[in-house]
């Protein structure tokens, strides 16, 4: 029996208390920033701001392709583990992902001058600053506020009853997600006098996720009598955006010691499409079932965040240097986050670089439960995150030859986060846990 269109309705209405939570996630999770690079940009921990001479770096601030002094062509392959860890279950569910996070061709225009503009130069480069593959799977026994309590205490009436006894729920959520943000750029910069570096480019992004949940709650006993009840929502969300950012950048070497590095992104124009579908069932004490409808897609504004990096390099002579780099991203309708960069390079012998680095990344989330409300669009996906900031530590070794070079990272990161499985339920402490090899390989050619 299917229900009727007054309890869609109402069922819709009750949804709305996610939307809020499920939009301003989907800004966030595609805004928020990751350390994805050649190894040598890994392995600084990505405070290259000041530094430049890489393609990665160029993101973040493209004055640093003013450094070129040669044409160059690079890609970069990577291969990842995660290991995703929810503390109350003691359970960890693993994930692995093979990618290819960078690849670019610069082009390099000297003038033959000895002062003014020396070089002009000119790089087409693909980055990946996302990526979502993941796996959770979370659990509770018994005394969990379940989704079926959240509707009843909202006086929500169905023509089949739903099963909603506040402290006999045993729960578990599965869920899978996947997806990147990718990013194709054209940046331009100059060399003027070795001593001022200045840079500008169009960066385009296109982003897509997936997501599948299943959330289960099983009730053993209904007002003292043993039964087989449950409630079971399969949601289903797919989001797909692009836009278009604008990027400047400057480098400034007072002297030959000391790097001053300022970089910015503006906000992008574009737009974020989200689909969510999923069916709500539940086995009464009647065995009969009932169900919600699919749900809608909508289209809504969608910018990623301005993004500014401001960074301090020491040379040590001819034997290594050492980066320090301050990240600040501004999110719409998002609290700001910040991230913290630090890297040192050590060259024992000519051509062999070694790198280590550490990053620390704040998160857009500061209450996850102070969020916006959007009554505009209806969300069957009723599970939300709440962030609280990821640790960096990598190392990297490299060799660069007459017209070869080739590099090897290794990066780890922790993350922490709450996952709740609907707005009523007690959330669960989850850390992820990544591990990542990276190698770069590279030509170029001096002129």
């Amino acid at each position: 029996m299917r229900i009727g269109k007054l309890h869609i309705v109402i069922l819709s209405a009750i949804l709305l208390g996610w939307v809020g939570v499920g939009f301003a996630q989907d800004y966030a999770r595609v805004g928020e920033r990751s350390i994805i690079g050649t190894a040598r940009y890994v392995g600084f921990g990505g405070a290259m701001s000041a530094i430049g001479g890489d393609p990665s770096a160029a993101h973040d601030n493209p004055a640093g392709l003013g450094l070129y002094r040669r044409a160059e062509v690079m890609l970069t392959l990577d291969e990842i583990l995660d290991f995703t860890k929810v503390q109350e279950n003691n359970y960890t569910s693993t994930r692995g992902l093979f990618s290819v996070p960078q690849a670019s061709i610069v082009l390099s225009f000297p003038t033959f001058k000895e002062k003014g503009i020396l070089f002009q130069n000119v790089m087409f480069s693909y980055h990946r600053l996302r990526t979502f593959d993941r796996n959770i799977y979370a659990t509770r026994q018994a005394a969990s506020p379940s989704l079926g309590r959240l509707l009843l205490d909202a006086d929500v009436e169905w023509d089949i009853p739903f099963c909603a006894d506040p402290y006999n729920a045993s729960s578990a959520l599965q869920l899978y997600e996947s997806g990147q943000i990718n990013e194709f750029a054209i940046d331009w910069a100059m060399n003027i006098s070795n001593q001022w570096f200045v840079g500008a480019g169009l960066h385009f992004q296109s982003s897509n996720f997936y997501s599948e949940a299943i959330y289960a709650e099983t009730f053993e006993q209904i007002n003292e009598e043993r039964k087989n009840m449950s409630n079971r929502n399969e949601a289903t969300l797919l989001h797909s955006g692009a836009g278009i950012t604008a990027s400047l950048g400057v480098i400034y070497r007072p002297t030959g010691w000391l790097r001053l590095g300022f970089g910015m992104q503006t906000a992008s124009l574009g737009a974020l499409r989200t689909y969510t579908t999923g069916t709500l069932t539940a086995l009464t004490d009647s065995l009969r079932s009932s169900y919600a409808p699919d749900l809608n897609y909508a289209n809504s504004d969608f910018h990623m965040p301005w993004h500014t990096s401001t960074s301090v390099a020491f040379q040590i002579g001819a034997y290594g240097m050492i980066a320090l780099q301050y990240d600040f991203l501004h999110q719409k309708n998002e609290p700001n986050m910040h991230s913290l960069r630090a890297g040192f390079e050590v060259i024992p012998v000519l051509g062999l670089y070694i790198n280590a680095g550490y990053a620390y990344e704040s998160t857009f989330y500061k209450d996850s439960r102070v969020v916006p409300m959007d009554n505009t669009f209806e969300r069957q996906d009723t599970h939300f995150q709440h962030p609280v900031g990821a640790h960096y530590a990598s190392f990297a070794i490299g060799y660069r030859g007459t017209n070869m070079m080739v590099q090897a990272a290794y990066q780890y990161c922790r993350q922490g986060f709450q996952l709740w499985m609907h707005e009523n339920a007690d959330p669960f402490n989850v850390n992820a846990d990544t591990h990542k090899i990276i190698l770069t390989l590279g030509w170029h050619r001096a002129y």
